[in-house]
C-alpha cells in the first residue's frame, strides 16, 4: 500500500471514530481552500487592472491587493529600518510646515504621530510634498478606507474627515507591495467634553491635558517630538536591551565535512544509518539564506547575528558586520571535536565570545514570516517567552525513540529532580528566546550532564537538549521566563499536506514564525517536492539580504 493511501485509509478510519476531521486538519484545509479562493478572485481583479491601465498604469507598480500602485523599487530596507526612514520623513515634512506633532506610540514596525484636529488639513499639504515615487497614505473613517499618492492628500474629501492615516512608502517585494506595516500612523486629537484632548474615534482613556509640556522622544535612536503624556523614548512595556541571534549551521554537501563525518563514525562504531544520523538532518536547501533575509527583512532590530558552523562558511555569504562567524572550536573544548551532534553545540552556545545576554536561537530551517517586534520573544523586563506546542512528550523510552525527545526526557527528570515539577508540552519547533547567564547557571549547576552531552560527538540517548528544551523550562522554574504565545506553522516536508501547509503561510498573513523540517530521507528523489519549496522560498523572500553575493 502506497504512503498517501495508507495516510488517506488512516484518515477515514480517524472520521469513523471521531465521527469529524482532526480538527487541525480541519482547519488547514477550510483555511487554506479559502485563502486560496481568495488568491484566485484577488489575481483576476489583478489582470482586469492591468489590462484597463496597459502601459499608462504606475511605473515601477506591484500590487497592494487589489490596487496597483507605483512604488519606491525592491526593498532595500528592513521593513525596521524602513519605519525609522518613513516616520524620520513625515516628521520632517510635518516641521517644515509648522504642524505641531507628538510621538504617541510604536505601532509595529512604524511610529505612531498625534496632531491636533484643527491642523488635519494643513497636515495634509505639508505630507503632500513627500511627492517622490512611492509615497502614499491609507486614510480611514468609520467602517471604510483607501489608498492614494501622499500628492492628493490636500484635495480628497474623504481624508478631510477621517480619523487616521497611515503614511507609508512603498516598496516592490516581487509583485507585491510592502512598506504599509512600516508607516507612520497620524491620528488626529480633539478637545472633548473632558476638558482633554482625546483621540478621534476612540473617546475613551486616550486623552491628556493639553498643558502637557513638549519633549524631545529618541525612538530607535532617532529624535521625534513628543509630549511628557507620551514618553515612548523610555516606555517600559517595550524592551530596551539588546537582543543577538544565533544560528547553528552545517554545510552537509561539503566533501571533507563528510569524509570527517564518516571516519568518525566508523571509528566510534557508529552507523550511518542510524536515526540520530540520518542524512536529512544534514539536507541542505539554503533554508539558511532564506532565514537570514527573513530575519533581515522582518526583525531589524537585532544587534547581531553569529553563526556557529564547523569551520565552514556559505559560498553565498559576503562580509558583513551584523553577521559574525563563530567556529565549534571558539565556544567546544578540543576534546568534544570534531561533533555531529547539535545537542552539544547547542549546549555551549553562551560561551559566544560577545554574545548578548538575551538572545534568539533559530535552527536553520527556521523563518520569521512578517515583523516581528523584541517584545515577541520577550517580555518588557527581560524575561523569556516560553512558546508551548501542545505536543505531549513520550510516555516511554525504547530504542525507537527519536533523539529529540531523549534529550526533552533527560530534561524533565533534571527538572523533577530539583524542582518537583515539570512541563507538560514539547516547546514549539520555533525561535527559542534564550537568557546567557541562565545557561551559564545550568552548565555550573549539572556540570556533568552538560560536560556529557558536549561531549557526545554524536546524538545519544543521555543528551540534555539545552538550547532547545531545558534552558528555557529551567528560566521557567527559576523565574526568568513566562509562557508565552507564538503564531507558528510547523512543516513536515514528508507530510502529504505539504502543499496546503505552505499556502496557509503564503496566504495567511498572521503567522510570525514557520519551520520546514525533514526528519527522515529514504533515498528517494522528489523533484515536485524540492520544487515546490523552492519556488515557495523565492515566493516568499525574493529580494536577497545585503550580505548575499
Amino acid at each position: 500500500m502506497s504512503f498517501r493511501l495508507q495516510r488517506l485509509t488512516g484518515l477515514v478510519q480517524r472520521y469513523r471514530v471521531d465521527r469529524r476531521l482532526p480538527p487541525p486538519v480541519a482547519r488547514l484545509y477550510r483555511d487554506t481552500a479559502r485563502r486560496r479562493f481568495g488568491e484566485i478572485f484577488e489575481r483576476a481583479v489583478q489582470r482586469i487592472s492591468y489590462r484597463s491601465q496597459g502601459t499608462d498604469g504606475p511605473a515601477q507598480s506591484a500590487y497592494l491587493g487589489t490596487q496597483r500602485i507605483a512604488t519606491a523599487g525592491p526593498l532595500q530596507l528592513s521593513m525596521f529600518d524602513l519605519g525609522r526612514e518613513v516616520a524620520t520623513a513625515v516628521s520632517a515634512a510635518l516641521d517644515a510646515a509648522g504642524v505641531k506633532h507628538f510621538a504617541v506610540d510604536r505601532t509595529g514596525a512604524g511610529i505612531e504621530f498625534g496632531v491636533e484636529l484643527d491642523d488635519r488639513q494643513a497636515a495634509a499639504e505639508a505630507l503632500g510634498h513627500l511627492d517622490e515615487l512611492g509615497w502614499h497614505a491609507r486614510w480611514a473613517g468609520g467602517r471604510r478606507a483607501g489608498i492614494m499618492p501622499t500628492i492628493a492628500l490636500p484635495t480628497n474629501r474623504h481624508v478631510q474627515h477621517s480619523r487616521e492615516w497611515v503614511v507609508f512608502r512603498a516598496h516592490a517585494w516581487a509583485n507585491r507591495v510592502v512598506g504599509l506595516e512600516s508607516g507612520a500612523k497620524i491620528s488626529f486629537w480633539d478637545m472633548g467634553t473632558s476638558g482633554q484632548l482625546e483621540k478621534v474615534g476612540i473617546r475613551g482613556q486616550e486623552r491628556f491635558d493639553p498643558r502637557c509640556p513638549e519633549t524631545v522622544e529618541v525612538i530607535g535612536g532617532r529624535p521625534y517630538p513628543g509630549r511628557t503624556a507620551f514618553p515612548v523614548g523610555v516606555n517600559l512595556e517595550h524592551v530596551a536591551e539588546p537582543i543577538d541571534i544565533v544560528y547553528t549551521w552545517v554545510d552537509g554537501a561539503d566533501p571533507d565535512w563528510q569524509r570527517v563525518f564518516r571516519d568518525t563514525a566508523a571509528a566510534m562504531g557508529r552507523s550511518i544509518d542510524e536515526a540520530a544520523l540520518d542524512p536529512a538532518r544534514y539536507h541542505s536547501r539554503d533554508e539558511l539564506k532564506y532565514s537570514l533575509r527573513s530575519v533581515w527583512a522582518y526583525c531589524g532590530w537585532v544587534r547581531q547575528i553569529w553563526i556557529v558552523t564547523a569551520g565552514q562558511r556559505p559560498e553565498w555569504l559576503g562580509e558583513d558586520p551584523r553577521i559574525r562567524i563563530v567556529n565549534h572550536a571558539e565556544i567546544l573544548p578540543a576534546s568534544a571535536l570534531p561533533t555531529f551532534n547539535s545537542h552539544a553545540i547547542e549546549a555551549a552556545l553562551h560561551h559566544i565570545d560577545g554574545l548578548a545576554e538575551k538572545f534568539v536561537y533559530f535552527n536553520d530551517d527556521m523563518l520569521v514570516a512578517r515583523s516581528l517586534r523584541p517584545e515577541t520573544f520577550f517580555t518588557a523586563n527581560g524575561l523569556l517567552q516560553l512558546f508551548q506546542s501542545g505536543a505531549r512528550p513520550p510516555g516511554v523510552e525504547d530504542e525507537r525513540t527519536l533523539a529529540d525527545d531523549t534529550g526533552a526526557l533527560r530534561g524533565r527528570e533534571l527538572l523533577h529532580k530539583n524542582f518537583g515539577r515539570v512541563v507538560t508540552a514539547k516547546p514549539y519547533h520555533s525561535p527559542y528566546p534564550l537568557s546567557r547567564s541562565a545557561m551559564y547557571e545550568i552548565e555550573e549547576r549539572f556540570a556533568g550532564v552538560v560536560r556529557s552531552t558536549q561531549h557526545s560527538r554524536f546524538r545519544a540517548a543521555s543528551d540534555l537538549s539545552i538550547a532547545a528544551s531545558f534552558a528555557q523550562h529551567y528560566a521557567l522554574a527559576t523565574g526568568r521566563a513566562v509562557l508565552g504565545d507564538i503564531a507558528n506553522e510547523y512543516v513536515n516536508v514528508e507530510s502529504g499536506r505539504l502543499g496546503w501547509h505552505l499556502d496557509r503561510i503564503r496566504l495567511d498573513g498572521k503567522i510570525d514564525t514557520y519551520c520546514i523540517n525533514e526528519t527522515h530521507r529514504d533515498g528517494a528523489n522528489y523533484p515536485d517536492r524540492e520544487q515546490q519549496i523552492a519556488s515557495f522560498f523565492d515566493d516568499m523572500l525574493p529580494i536577497a539580504a545585503p550580505w548575499e553575493l
